[in-house]
């Protein structure tokens, strides 16, 4: 009986670990196709401080100003101080993402931001798949969401509005916060940092000042 019941114990050990795999393996599945469903859009307002930065830089360094953007780009990976001109560069951007993101960034809290307020905007006009980051939101959701709209329910409209419900901020930034943003969140599990980070690259007027996208996990900051 004995010997019966350890394998019975045995075979549900194994069936748990098991259906542990089958959960794993899907959702490694999920990862690699969950970036499709991820929306995230950056747009430059305007960039400022170049000048400024580097006359500033010249006055630390008692060097002519036109020798300073090479003498900034060594300096640019050096902390401690060292790169602090990069605190008089600032960038102004407008973001679009889920909300859910944005609890995120909200980290980051020695920036500027201005939001399109959900008291202001989100009772205006019944809602539709195009205001979430999932297109595919349900049709209960949708409905519900917007029965609290035409009943003017703010209130309950706000407990139940989805995570993934799309927000644009307007966001400024100095190139020192953005160096911390993309070590710190490179490597993030979401996988919007990357999106953002890639974008935020590719828009910036001196992105020779910042440290890449593309360095392995694991590597020691520059």
């Amino acid at each position: 009986m004995g010997t019966l019941t350890n394998r019975y114990a045995t075979d549900a050990v194994a069936a748990v670990n098991y259906v542990k795999r089958l959960k794993w393996n899907h959702r490694k599945e999920n990862l690699v196709t969950e970036s499709w469903l991820m929306k995230l859009i950056v747009e430059k307002i305007e960039e400022a401080g170049f000048t400024a930065a580097m006359v500033g830089l010249a006055l630390n360094k008692n060097q002519s100003p036109e020798r300073m953007p090479g003498i900034a780009k060594k300096l640019s990976a050096m902390d401690l101080g060292h790169n602090k001109f990069l605190e008089h560069l600032m960038v102004w951007v407008t973001v679009i993402a889920p909300r859910y993101w944005w609890q995120d960034a909200d980290t980051y809290r020695l920036t500027s931001k201005q939001s399109q307020s959900t008291n202001h905007t989100v009772m205006r006009r019944p809602l539709t798949s195009d205001d979430f980051e999932d297109e595919d939101v349900d049709y209960d959701t949708l409905w519900r969401l917007n029965s609290f709209i035409e009943d003017k329910k703010f209130l309950r409209l706000k407990k139940y509005l989805p995570e993934g419900f799309l927000q644009a901020r307007e966001w400024r930034l100095d190139y020192k916060t953005i160096r911390g943003i993309i070590l710190q969140r490179r490597n993030h599990v979401l996988p919007h940092w990357q999106e953002f980070i890639k974008q935020l690259l590719a828009l910036v007027d001196h992105p020779e000042f910042l440290p890449g996208l593309d360095k392995p996990e694991g590597a020691k900051h520059e």
